[in-house]
C-alpha cells in the first residue's frame, strides 16, 4: 500500500486529543474502519474546522504510517454533513446505525457493501416523516445479511414452515411458530404478540407500509431487544444500543 492514501469515508467516532488534535474512526469502502490522527485540527487556524464532525462524509487525503495501523490526516473535502439541518428524531436514528457499526468487526471484504448500506440509509432516513425506527430495523436486517448472520423473518426456525411467528429463540438465531413452542422454553425465548409478528413480517418491504402502521414504545423496546440479542449472540459479546433510548 502506498503511504499516501486517498479515499472517501464517514466519520463514526471523534475524540479530542491533547490541546488541538483529534482522533477519528472512519468507515471507508476500501479499508473498513480506520483510525486517523488529525494533528492541529482544532486550532483556530485549521482549514479543517467544520469538516471533522460525526457523520460527515469526506474525500480524504491521508498518510499511512508504515510502522503502525494509524493514518495521518492531511486534508479533506466535505461531501455531506448528514447531521446538518435535521430534527432530533432523525439524528438519533442516524447515530443508532453508527452505534451498531462501531461495536462490530467489519472484515475488509464486507466494507464496501456496508459503506454503501450506511450511506444509503443516512440519505433515506432524512426523508422519512413517520415510523423511522422501522427503517432502522430494515437497515439491521440488511446489515445481518451482509455479515452473514441473517435470520429468517418469515419461516419458523424449527419446522421451516411459513407460519405466524410466536417468539424469538436466541439460541437458535431465529423465530418459532406457536405450534413449535413448548412452555418449558419460557426462560430462553422472547414471546411476541400478533401485532409485533405482523410488523416483523413486513420489515423487508417496510417502506410500503410506513404511513399505515402504528408502532408503540413496548414494540420498539421488544424489537430492539431481539435485534441486539441476535448481534450479541453472534459476536459473543454484549452489544449496546443507547441512542434509541432517547426517542
Amino acid at each position: 500500500m502506498s503511504r499516501d492514501v486517498k479515499t472517501i469515508g464517514i466519520i463514526i467516532k471523534k475524540v479530542n486529543f491533547r490541546e488541538t488534535s483529534i482522533i477519528l474512526d472512519v468507515l471507508t469502502p476500501e479499508y473498513s474502519v480506520i483510525s486517523i490522527m488529525a494533528k492541529g485540527a482544532r486550532s483556530t487556524k485549521s482549514k479543517s474546522i467544520g469538516h471533522l464532525e460525526i457523520l460527515n462524509e469526506l474525500e480524504l487525503n491521508l498518510y499511512r504510517n508504515p510502522s503502525s495501523n494509524w493514518y495521518i490526516y492531511k486534508s479533506s473535502s466535505l461531501l455531506e454533513a448528514h447531521l446538518f439541518d435535521i430534527n432530533f428524531h432523525t439524528g438519533i436514528l442516524m447515530q443508532a446505525a453508527v452505534e451498531i457499526i462501531k461495536q462490530i468487526i467489519i472484515p475488509v471484504e464486507d466494507s464496501q457493501a456496508i459503506y454503501k448500506l450506511l450511506d444509503t440509509y443516512l440519505h433515506f432516513i432524512r426523508t422519512v416523516d413517520k415510523n423511522g425506527i422501522a427503517i432502522f430495523w430494515r437497515f439491521l436486517l440488511k446489515l445481518f445479511r451482509i455479515i452473514g448472520i441473517e435470520f429468517d423473518i418469515s419461516n419458523c426456525i424449527e419446522c421451516s414452515q411459513r407460519k405466524q411467528l410466536f417468539a424469538y429463540f436466541p439460541q437458535k438465531h431465529g423465530f418459532i411458530c406457536g405450534d413449535c413452542y413448548h412452555p418449558v422454553n419460557d426462560e430462553q425465548i422472547f414471546k411476541i404478540n400478533e401485532n409485533v409478528a405482523e410488523l416483523i413480517a413486513k420489515l423487508n418491504n417496510i417502506g410500503n407500509y410506513l404511513n399505515e402502521i402504528s408502532i408503540s414504545k413496548p414494540t420498539i423496546k421488544q424489537l430492539n431487544r431481539i435485534f441486539i440479542t441476535h448481534l450479541s449472540e453472534h459476536f459473543h459479546k454484549k452489544i449496546h444500543l443507547k441512542s434509541i433510548e432517547l426517542l
